[in-house]
């Protein structure tokens, strides 16, 4: 078997190991015995300790990986649709409109409003706006400028809804504040069984949109002028991947907050393992992006037990090292 067929293969199982982990590693006390007769929903098994690993535990490793999944996966598709190494799902002001928009409805917002709708669907209408915003300053009678306008389209609508951000937070509540930023710095706890539906429909609908586009991805990274001359609809295939990211971004801002660096660094780790090839990096990406963010979950429950981590810290953390290799590298290159 070749390389590219094995690793994959050998990080799923990985990725299945940390999930089984995730499920089984926590701050509650109990024997192995028992807590594999809970997995198992066995008669003999501690009605509460099921209750954690079934309804607790369980869709919290599920939505992490899913978000993790997606990130990745949206890295890959702007990183090759921008011809920017550097790129990320965020970089289109999805995280700083979902920011915006989440504080705004915790701090100002009637509390009726936000128990209605819930910050999450706030979060991700605020994602929407953020996107839809960048991608009409990036446009000019219907077709989408070079990618140097976009990311900067990106930046300036990042930069106006961070200082909106910054406002709120600044003349806001003190104590709602403090819950503000908890959710600023990304977290799974609370995430339930409902929860799961927008992050798994929105990752398979991208993952397989994006592997029947592999050999069009393939031609963007050759440029527009090479792509369009392989028959590559090169502004449709564009509108196209923006919109994936947009979704995948928006829902995984949506179900945990503001996750960084998965989207930016999985990709590269993904690309040394099999190339560039997106047949193989999508689903790589993916895998490995759902393992990297199962992992730092389950570290952010147990580093500091019996409190808990937000998963924005010790990502970026562990996440910094790779980001300073990849920026010595992109230097070097230009």
């Amino acid at each position: 078997m070749s390389r590219r067929a094995i690793i994959p293969g050998l990080v799923l199982v990985l990725l299945l190991i940390a999930m089984l982990a995730g499920v089984f590693f926590g701050t509650a006390e109990a024997t192995w015995a028992n807590r594999i007769a809970a997995l198992m929903r066995a008669e003999a098994a501690p009605r509460s300790l099921g209750l954690i690993l079934w309804e607790w535990r369980m869709p919290r490793v599920i939505a992490v990986a899913l978000v993790g999944g997606g990130l990745a996966l949206a890295g890959v598709l702007m990183q090759t649709v921008l011809h920017n190494p550097l790129a990320d799902p965020y970089l289109m002001g999805l995280s700083s409109g979902a920011s915006a928009a989440a504080v705004g409805a915790i701090l100002w917002l009637p509390p009726w409003i936000a128990t209605t709708f819930g910050i999450p669907v706030i979060a991700f209408l605020g994602a929407v706006l953020a996107f839809a915003m960048t991608l009409a300053l990036s446009m000019r009678r219907g077709v989408i400028l070079s990618p140097l306008v976009v990311i900067l389209a990106g930046v300036a609508i990042s930069l106006m809804f961070q200082s909106l951000t910054a406002f709120f937070l600044y003349v806001g509540d003190p104590y709602a504040t403090q819950s503000a930023l908890g959710w600023l710095m990304g977290t799974a706890a609370g995430t339930g069984w409902p929860d799961l539906w927008a992050p798994g429909l929105a990752f398979a609908l991208v993952l397989v949109l994006s592997l029947t586009s592999a050999r069009n991805l393939d031609a963007l990274l050759l440029g527009d002028e090479r792509a369009m001359a392989l028959g590559v609809a090169v502004g449709r295939q564009r509108i196209v991947c923006f919109c994936a990211v947009a979704l995948l971004a928006g829902v995984a801002v949506a179900t945990v907050g503001i996750v960084g660096f998965v989207g930016l660094i999985v990709p590269h780790m993904a690309r040394l393992l099999v190339g560039g090839r997106h047949g193989g990096l999508i689903p790589l990406s993916a895998i490995l992006g759902a393992l990297v963010l199962v992992v730092v979950d389950l570290l952010c429950r147990i580093v500091l037990a019996p409190e808990e981590m937000p998963l924005g810290v010790l990502l970026a953390i562990f996440a910094a090292p790779p980001f300073i290799v990849i920026l010595r590298r992109v230097r070097v290159a230009f």
